[in-house]
């Protein structure tokens, strides 16, 4: 981790930021005690799929123990304000409350707010690539780079369901009808974006349950983008990471040259 970790972790962030994460981690340990201690009949599905969220809710932190010279080490504190609560609703919210199913298109609409966390989280990421290697990339361009990672996050998440639910068990994409069902507690819970005939509903479920993930990803993805495009908030004001590196790097060249 090097030296001075936690100090700099914690001079990095603010109060109210740690209170923040840490409210919302305690709750989700709480949900995977209480999910350990009263196993039903999805066993240790919930509890490993929570476990690796809350994982994520470390992101920051993870971040900061990272060697000096790597783009992970200059994130901001700020990112993890968003990332922890897109971990915190599609974990604790959406598999320990049960919200997939007693909220109507709670996944579908997690989905769209996911997306558009990716491409914050993406914007993020390349204002830290331009921090350590002190490279001026217009806004326009980074936001442009920002749109296009967020679509190998999202691509990588349905990734990761259909490793979670071919090798341990589980039912993130909803191969098995019946398995779903039994999570919602009934056919009539299950919530589709774009409806089936019940005669197709077997044959089509898992398919049309990812190209709607596919469809809202797009969808906060392309909001996102434009808010970006409109007010990117590393890119103004005090916060603009050009002028910062110009200044640094103006500073260098004195230094070098009195030297």
């Amino acid at each position: 981790m090097g030296k001075g970790y936690f100090k700099r972790v914690l001079g990095m962030c603010k109060t109210w930021e740690l209170v923040y994460w840490w409210i919302l981690r305690l709750l989700m340990i709480g949900g995977i005690i209480l999910r350990l201690v009263k196993a039903d009949e999805l066993g240790m599905y919930q509890p490993m799929q929570m476990s690796a969220n809350l994982l994520g809710m470390f992101a920051f932190e993870i971040c900061q123990a990272f060697p000096k010279n790597t783009f992970p080490r200059y994130f901001s504190a700020y990112f993890q304000n968003i990332t922890i609560l897109g971990f915190f609703l599609a974990s604790f919210g959406g598999a320990f409350l049960n919200f997939y199913y007693i909220i109507p298109a709670y996944d579908k609409a997690l989905h769209l707010f996911g997306c558009m966390e990716a491409v914050f989280i993406s914007y993020e990421l390349v204002c830290a690539m331009q921090l350590r290697d002190k490279v001026k990339v217009p806004a326009k361009y980074v936001t442009l780079a920002a749109f296009g990672i967020a679509f190998v996050f999202a691509a990588g998440w349905e990734l990761f369901e259909f490793t979670f639910d071919q090798w341990f068990g589980g039912d993130a994409q909803h191969w098995s009808l019946e398995l779903a069902i039994k999570e919602a507690g009934g056919l009539e819970n299950l919530f589709m974006l774009i409806p089936l005939e019940p005669e197709r509903l077997e044959a089509r479920f898992a398919i049309m349950d990812t190209m709607e993930d596919a469809i809202c990803n797009a969808i906060g993805a392309v909001i996102m983008y434009l808010i970006l495009r409109k007010k990117p908030y590393r890119h103004m004001g005090d916060n603009n990471i050009n002028k910062i590196i110009e200044e640094e790097l103006a500073k260098n060249t004195k230094e070098n040259t009195i030297a």
